[in-house]
C-alpha cells in the first residue's frame, strides 16, 4: 500500500498586489504537522473533482480537515492525491509540476513549497509576463510562483477557528482582490527586514511583533478587514496575553507562536483552540505491505 503524509499550513500574507516592479503576488508562510491529509491507494473512492496528471484506481482518506479555514485544504489535498497518483504509477514527479497539473500555486506557492519542503517559507511571485492581473489560485492558471528561501521553523504554532468566523471563498474571494492594498511598501520592509531575519535568528519576541504589524498592511489589512467581530476579538485578547496573532489567508484562522508546548497549552485553556508543531519535513510517502 502507498499512503501520503500530507500537512496543513499558516499563510502569513501575500506580498505585493500592485505589481508596480513587475511581479505580483508573492508570500510568506510556514508548514504545520497538524491538522493533516492522509490518502492511500484503495478502493473507497473512484473520483476526484480534478483531474490527476497519472492514472489512479481509487483512493482512500484517512486523516483530513475543512476547507475554506485558511490552513490551505485545496492545495494539500490536491497535491497529497497527486503525489500518490505519481508515486501508484512509479513515477519521479516533482511537486512543482504536479501542482501545475492540478491547477494549484497561480497565486501563492506557500502551500506547494510547504507540501516539498516543510519549514518557512518565502516564495517570489509571479513576473507580469507570466499573470496579467491579480486573483486567487481558483481564477489563475499561472505556474507556482520561483522559491525564494526555506528555513526551519523553531517554534510551537497556536491555532483556533472560531465557530463564527467567516469562510471566504470563490466570488467574494475574486472580489477581495480587486479591493486597494494600502502600505505595500511598508508591509515588504517589515517582512524583509524584521520578519524574515528574527525567524533565522530564533528571536520570538521580534517575530511576534511582526505579525501584528503584518495585520495592519497591505492584503492582509484586506483580510482582516472581511472577518467577523469573534475572529478580530480573539486576536486582541491574544495579544493582551501576550501572544500578538494574525490570521492565516482570509482565515478564519487565527494562529500565534509560542516557545514551549505548555505555552500553547495555557492559550488552549483560556481560548481553545489546538497547538501544532511545525512542519520541517514536507510530505511524506510510506510504502508498506498492509
Amino acid at each position: 500500500m502507498i499512503k501520503i503524509i500530507g500537512l496543513s499550513r499558516i499563510h502569513i500574507t501575500l506580498l505585493d498586489l500592485e505589481g508596480k516592479y513587475g511581479r505580483i503576488d508573492g508570500g510568506v508562510g510556514v508548514a504545520l504537522k497538524y491538522p493533516k491529509i492522509v490518502v492511500s491507494e484503495g478502493n473507497c473512492k473512484k473520483e476526484t473533482e480534478f483531474p490527476l496528471p497519472y492514472p489512479l484506481p481509487g483512493y482512500c482518506v484517512h486523516e483530513d480537515y475543512e476547507e475554506h479555514i485558511g490552513l490551505g485544504h485545496t492545495t494539500q489535498f490536491r497535491l497529497s492525491l497527486a503525489k500518490l497518483s505519481a508515486e501508484y504509477n512509479l513515477k519521479n514527479a516533482d511537486v512543482v509540476e504536479l501542482a501545475r497539473a492540478v491547477g494549484r500555486g497561480g497565486t501563492s506557492g506557500i502551500g506547494v513549497y510547504a507540501f516539498k519542503y516543510g519549514g518557512f517559507i518565502v516564495d517570489g511571485g509571479h513576473s507580469l509576463k507570466v499573470k496579467k492581473e491579480v486573483a486567487p489560485s481558483d481564477f489563475s492558471t499561472a505556474p507556482p510562483p520561483p522559491l525564494i528561501a526555506r528555513y526551519d521553523f523553531p517554534w510551537y504554532i497556536y491555532v483556533n477557528i472560531p465557530a463564527r468566523g467567516r469562510r471566504i471563498f470563490g466570488k467574494e474571494e475574486l472580489d477581495a482582490f480587486k479591493k486597494e492594498a494600502k502600505e505595500i511598501d511598508k508591509l515588504v520592509r517589515v517582512v524583509y527586514m524584521k520578519l524574515i531575519p528574527n525567524i533565522i535568528e530564533k528571536d520570538l519576541g521580534e517575530v511576534l511583533e511582526s505579525i501584528k504589524l503584518i495585520q495592519q498592511l497591505g492584503f492582509k489589512r484586506v483580510e482582516v478587514s472581511l472577518q467577523t467581530e469573534e475572529v478580530r476579538e480573539l486576536m486582541k485578547k491574544l495579544e493582551t496575553k501576550g501572544f500578538p496573532a494574525g490570521i492565516s489567508s482570509f482565515g478564519p484562522a487565527v494562529y500565534t507562536f509560542v516557545s514551549s508546548r505548555t505555552e500553547g497549552e495555557e492559550l488552549v485553556s483560556y481560548f481553545g483552540g489546538f497547538i501544532s508543531e511545525p512542519n520541517n519535513e514536507g510530505a511524506k510517502v510510506v510504502w508498506s505491505k498492509d
